[in-house]
């Protein structure tokens, strides 16, 4: 009964349940390819084989193909874009500190905000006003002219910001569209890496990286079919601070006359979802945070009975006329959608506006049989490799060299599952990462046997010699390991996509080293110095 206990209560056996429930966590089984004709003659072993699957766990670009995008982030658009949306706290400014006259004309030009005044006295009162309720802002003064600017370290900061933000937007798209293995990195100062594995019609992505998303709300102050009649209200000369946007309305052609400044931006948005109407036609909703239904709620409480231009980068989607004040913060987007341009617009809405747009600098496909060489490479290179450990093991320590190489195995078994349950993606630098792995697993073993062996040559009994060769090599393993793990924190941090790669099968395979090197393997010795004969294992004493 105590052996049967100790038996069962080992740390051997738990770690031995932890591997089955972690296996069926880890792996799943294709039934369906014991019943499809294409695997017929495949014999039995290899039915099962090309039944196993490891679900969880995503291929990069080099080892399943797919499509590599470079793109450019406009930073100075970035610039412009704060400098307009600044313009309306100004006007905020100046009507609430009664200014003896509002601008008579506004537009950006060499990255400053001109405000352009009908008299020098005007001009000189704005810039008082302005110079102190605008402390954030550069505020300077010439003639008619009133310049507002951004610091220099603003500025600084807005460049870096936009590719920051550009990155974790682009991710949000492109993980919500489904995109599995997906790598978004900055490269350079100003661009970004997009690596789209597995995917070979990449049409749809590209529409979606592209869309810079700025929803932007300007009353509509004129409308017609054609942009020449509207440029002739204004003899072909249209002003600096009006524009002419394109849209469609009951499928035809249409253009709009607006300001060159927005009366509210989309930056407070809460959800957008894809909805009907009672039609039962396709429209896009959404709901605005706390401060934008506020700001919503006056806008339309001061333009009951004009058109509202609901325009997205520069294109006005639709263009309702206000029937009176909508206090509630929602909104819809009509028009002529598919499913797939509906559903496109709600994740470029849900996932935010790019701050600058985005300029497709190249792109590249990597074809799926190079990445199935690449596959068969990494597979034959991990195994060559533990087939070299597993022979001098054996020749070396015998029957503790059979133990080393179950420690490995299950090293190597703990690598793909941190890498499943990360949801990181397999490379084919993190396959040399694995390879690397076997020899710094092995290295950890041959300390610790080493270790036992100068505990027996001591006079020490085999258990005691094992007890206190894993508690002496141990100081030695975390030691090395743990300055080779912060290496890998700083490839992953600083390193390209192929390096980062890299570095997570390495810092995944350290921990995975500490886990099976140390305490598996001393479990092992332990299950069979208490529950066999065997006593020597190859070591000496």
């Amino acid at each position: 009964m105590n052996k049967l206990k100790s038996l069962f209560l080992s740390q051997f056996s738990f770690w031995v349940l932890a591997l089955i429930v972690c296996s069926y966590m880890l792996f799943s089984f294709n039934t369906s390819v014991f019943r499809d004709p294409e695997y017929a003659n495949l014999g039995f072993g290899a039915k099962i084989l090309k039944s196993i699957k490891i679900p969880n766990i995503n291929l990069g670009i080099d080892l399943q193909g797919g499509a590599h995008l470079v793109v450019s982030v406009d930073v100075d658009k970035a610039i412009d874009n704060r400098l307009s949306s600044e313009g309306k706290f100004l006007d905020q400014v100046l009507r609430r500190e009664d200014a003896k006259s509002m601008p008579k004309k506004k537009e950006i030009r060499d990255k400053s905000l001109v405000l352009n005044f009908a008299s020098e006295d005007y001009a000189s009162d704005a810039y008082r006003l302005l110079k102190e309720e605008a402390k954030h802002l550069k505020i300077d003064r010439k003639g008619l002219d009133v310049l507002v600017s951004l610091p220099a370290n603003e500025i600084q900061r807005m460049r870096s910001q936009s590719v920051e933000q550009a990155i974790g937007i682009l991710g949000r798209r492109l993980d919500t569209a489904g995109v599995q293995g997906l790598v978004v990195q900055q490269h350079g100062e100003k661009q970004i890496s997009i690596q789209l594995p597995g995917e070979e019609s990449i049409e749809e992505k590209k529409e979606l990286i592209s869309k810079t998303a700025h929803l932007e709300f300007k009353m509509i102050e004129k409308q017609a079919a054609s942009k020449d009649a509207l440029l002739d209200e204004f003899d072909g000369d249209l002003p600096s601070d009006k524009e002419i946007l394109s849209g469609r309305e009951e499928g035809r052609s249409q253009y709009y006359l607006v300001s060159a400044f927005p009366d509210l931006t989309g930056d407070h948005i809460v959800f957008a979802k894809e909805d009907f109407d009672e039609y039962g036609r396709l429209l896009v909703s959404f709901r605005l945070d706390s401060v934008g239904t506020r700001e919503f709620a006056d806008l339309t409480a001061n333009n009951v009975g004009k058109n509202l231009g609901i325009v997205i980068d520069n294109v006005v989607y639709s263009a309702p006329r206000i029937q009176g004040p909508i206090p509630r913060g929602e909104c819809q987007i009509t028009g002529s959608y598919t499913s797939e341009e509906a559903r496109a617009l709600s994740i470029v809405l849900n996932s935010g506006a790019l701050q600058a747009p985005l300029k497709f600098e190249y792109e590249t496909r990597v074809g799926s049989s190079l990445g199935a060489d690449s596959i068969n490479k990494g597979i034959i290179s991990c195994l060559v490799g533990l087939l070299l450990v597993l022979l001098f093991s054996i020749m070396y320590y015998r029957l503790a060299g059979i133990f080393a190489m179950l420690a490995l195995v299950v090293n190597l078994f703990l690598i793909m599952l941190f890498l499943s349950w990360f949801k990181f993606a397999l490379t084919l630098p993190g396959i040399a990462g694995m390879v690397l792995t076997i020899g710094m697993a092995i290295d950890a073993s041959i300390l610790i046997y080493e270790r036992i062996r100068e505990e027996l040559s001591s006079g020490g009994t085999m258990r005691k010699s094992v007890v206190d060769g894993f508690s002496g090599a141990m100081v030695v393993i975390l030691d090395s390991n743990i300055t080779t793990f912060l290496t890998g924190l700083v490839l992953f941090k600083f390193g390209s996509p192929a390096i980062r790669g890299f570095a997570v099968t390495l810092m995944a395979g350290i921990v995975a080293t500490i886990l099976a090197g140390i305490f598996f393997l001393k479990s092992l010795f332990l299950f069979f110095l208490d529950n066999t004969n065997i006593k020597r294992f190859g070591l000496g004493g």
